[in-house]
């Protein structure tokens, strides 16, 4: 027993020596020490407590709230304190309409049988937001999905509640306001096989003049089905509803802290998640574990510099607990001289759900190519850092079993770290900072299938995805707020080399045009598209290596010190544009055509010669920004321009609409605007674009004005107006 013992504690003991010298393959812009020192200080059971001291369950709101400070923030004010934050702050702004709540719901059937449904002090989000105080008893009518006018031909709602699949306040446009309706039950879901019993959280509108809110109801499709399945049997069903709600003037309150640098620059970096979708619901994931995070990154973050393990801070850190997007928004325009200051913000929305719950990831989405930044690199290069280290190689097991440097927590899973970069997606407060020019990244675990619903409660969250995010979070801040002329080159150089990465993988696509001919393209449009995304992917890394000449002290130097680059990464695509031609003209071989250089065709040359130029909007109206989030629908009928427009933008495919959006702001060609958005995501036909552009001009949101022509040619410049046609 003796032997075997001795024998089983070598093994470890080598084991151990062999995890350790796997590191030096796993690496980041941090140091290994600076890295042990973050995962040791970290806890993602501390920032699980503070969702706990937010949102121990979701609850109806005490109304003295609405009067003093909820209580959200007051737990975020009382901890950043403690934590030794600076400058600790809660800030109102006033908002626009007033804050509805509701102090008694219950829903019940009252025939055949009584049975109470559904109470608000039960599950909070049963009710939908904004509806009218009401006692009411009406007969139940199935409508479907009730977002369609079909699905009222031959039934009288008048006076009645209705049922439908549909979303409440789709429901309520048709049922209540043009047919008379008392009311709504919604078994609206995004995933109502897999989770029956969860409710989703919904809202319904203010009445227009001379109509009746009346209400909505969020039910479990379970129970949707269940009162459809009664009255397609014929049963008759008598539902009541009572209500008691009222409203309080609109205010944002939020929380500003900071984390000072050391005064050696005047530059500053933002910290962001959202305490409010509204002060009914009360999201433990979404967003309150993205509060509790970006605290504990703070608190382990002062406690770091105090031991003297992570550099000062040369820029000022400035954390922001707020409304989602209209609260950041609002700090930003009252304190311009902070938003002057910012180089980079990191956004945290919803962080701390048990991966495998939902087959999740933690993802963290990166600026669109519009706006290129140094910030997406240093970003990914502590994320795959700690993703490599926390999961099981197979080439390790020879050595040793299990994580190269765990970061996990004992309260929490011991599940592989799984983490994506993707692409740019809004719908977050970094878009008010993207909207600004200010680069910014979104960390988010996603999918999340209790997201905006009854379910999103604090036993979703796992401890050890928190301190997983801290680490990653506390990392990329670091980085961001001490970087100096070494780190900056540094950054710059890990940029160069991702940007290696991403131009081969716009060759890859490019290269995949051509192999399959996919989006109707002909072998020569194929060709033309390959060619334009590696053109367009080199101008995007030149912008990249170059935008970290912010981090250096005198960015001007810094600029021109790595423009050197710009001759290299050109020459870098030049290669591949070679051997991309080379592809093109052996597959022109094997189908017999010409591999010739195809020409422009006319529709391209009036493209290239038309300017695409921005007009302001008019008084406080924001520009056009990047997209991604959920549009809005207009209320009223449809202007010939704006239906031209909703026609124009149906044939832009959705994920890409905000990016066109902004890039048709940038003073390009026509022609340049469709070869960028083209180059970024897939191949957009040239006519769509040119409809689009049309539609946005006759909306008053942009000219389409002639390009001069080149004087050295002997042209005149052009006077009048000229659209592609």
């Amino acid at each position: 027993m003796k032997t075997r013992l001795c024998i089983v504690a070598i093994a470890l003991v080598a084991g151990a020596a062999g995890v350790g010298g796997q590191e030096r393959e796993d690496r980041t812009l941090l140091s290994h020490a600076a890295m042990r020192a973050i995962i040791n200080e970290a806890s993602g059971d501390r920032a699980v407590h503070a969702v706990m001291e937010m949102v121990p369950y979701p609850r109806v709101r005490d109304r003295d709230e609405y009067s003093t400070h909820f209580r959200e923030t007051a737990v975020i004010a009382k901890l950043a304190k403690e934590f030794g934050f600076s400058n600790v702050e809660i800030e109102s702004f006033p908002q626009g309409g007033r804050t509805w709540h509701a102090s008694q719901a219950e829903l019940w059937v009252v025939e055949p049988q009584p049975e109470k449904l559904y109470d608000l002090n039960d599950i909070l989000v049963s009710i939908a937001s904004g509806s009218e105080t009401g006692d009411v008893t009406g007969e139940l009518v199935d409508v479907g999905s009730g977002t369609r006018a079909e699905d009222y031909a031959g039934k009288d709602v008048t006076g009645r509640i209705v049922l439908g699949s549909g979303s409440a306040g789709q429901i309520q446009q048709l049922a209540v306001f043009d047919r008379g309706a008392a009311g709504v039950l919604s078994y609206n879901a995004l995933r109502g096989d897999e989770l029956p019993d969860q409710l989703m959280s919904q809202s319904v509108s203010a009445a227009p003049q001379g109509k009746k809110t009346g209400f909505g109801w969020s039910i479990a499709p379970r129970q949707g089905r269940d009162l459809a399945a009664r009255l397609g049997r014929g049963d008759k069903v008598k539902i009541r509803s009572v209500v008691t709600s009222e409203s309080f003037p609109g205010e944002m309150e939020m929380v500003h802290a900071v984390i000072p640098g050391d005064g050696t620059s005047d530059q500053a970096v933002m910290v962001t998640g959202h305490l409010y979708e509204g002060y009914t619901k009360q999201g433990a994931n979404d967003d309150n574990s993205g509060c509790a995070l970006s605290l504990e990154m703070g608190r382990a973050y002062i406690r770091l510099l105090a031991d003297g393990k992570l550099p000062k801070p040369k820029r000022a850190i400035h954390f922001l607990w707020v409304p989602e997007i209209s609260g950041t928004a609002a700090w930003l325009r009252a304190h311009d001289d902070v938003k002057k200051r910012l180089i980079a913000d990191l956004n945290f929305d919803m962080e701390g759900l048990t991966l495998k719950l939902s087959g999740s990831a933690w993802v963290m989405h990166r600026t669109p190519d519009s706006l290129p930044t140094f910030l997406n690199d240093l970003c990914a290069s502590v994320l795959k850092y700690v993703a490599e280290l926390n999961r099981e190689r197979v080439r390790y097991r020879s050595v040793a079993y299990g994580f190269t440097l765990p970061v996990v927590s004992q309260n929490g899973s011991r599940d592989p770290f799984f983490v994506i970069e993707d692409k740019y997606y809004g719908a977050s407060d970094h878009v008010v900072f993207i909207g600004q020019g200010i680069p910014a990244v979104m960390f988010i675990t996603w999918p999340d299938h209790y997201y905006h619903s009854s379910q999103d409660t604090p036993d979703k969250l796992d401890p050890t995805q928190m301190k997983r995010a801290a680490v990653v979070g506390i990392g990329s801040m670091s980085l961001v707020a001490s970087a100096g002329d070494e780190m900056a080159l540094n950054v710059a150089a890990e940029s160069l080399a991702r940007g290696a990465e991403r131009m081969g993988e716009a060759q890859r696509k490019g290269l995949s045009y051509l192999a399959d001919l996919s989006f109707n393209l002909s072998l020569a449009e194929a060709y033309r598209e390959a060619k334009s995304t590696i053109r367009h992917q080199a101008g995007v890394e030149r912008a990249v290596v170059k935008s970290a000449a912010t981090l250096f002290a005198d960015p001007v130097s810094g600029a021109r010190k790595l423009s050197a680059f710009d001759a290299l990464i050109d020459q870098r695509a030049a290669a591949l544009q070679n051997e991309v031609t080379a592809v093109y003209r052996l597959k022109a071989e094997q189908m017999k055509q010409p591999g010739t250089e195809p020409a422009p065709t006319e529709l391209e040359r009036k493209a290239a010669l038309t300017l695409v130029e921005p007009v302001p909007p008019a008084g406080d109206a924001p520009a056009m920004g990047v997209g991604g989030g959920r549009g809005g629908q207009s209320s009223g009928p449809l202007t010939p321009a704006m239906q031209a427009m909703a026609d124009a933008r149906r044939r832009i495919p959705g994920h890409i609409t905000g990016e066109l959006g902004t890039v048709m702001r940038q003073q390009k060609t026509v022609l340049e605007i469709r070869d960028f958005i083209s180059g970024e995501f897939e191949p957009v036909p040239l006519q769509d674009v040119v409809d689009y552009l049309k539609a946005a001009e006759a909306l008053g949101q942009i000219k389409l004005v002639e390009k001069p022509a080149d004087p050295i040619k002997g042209k005149k410049p052009a006077t009048a107006k000229k659209e592609p046609r």
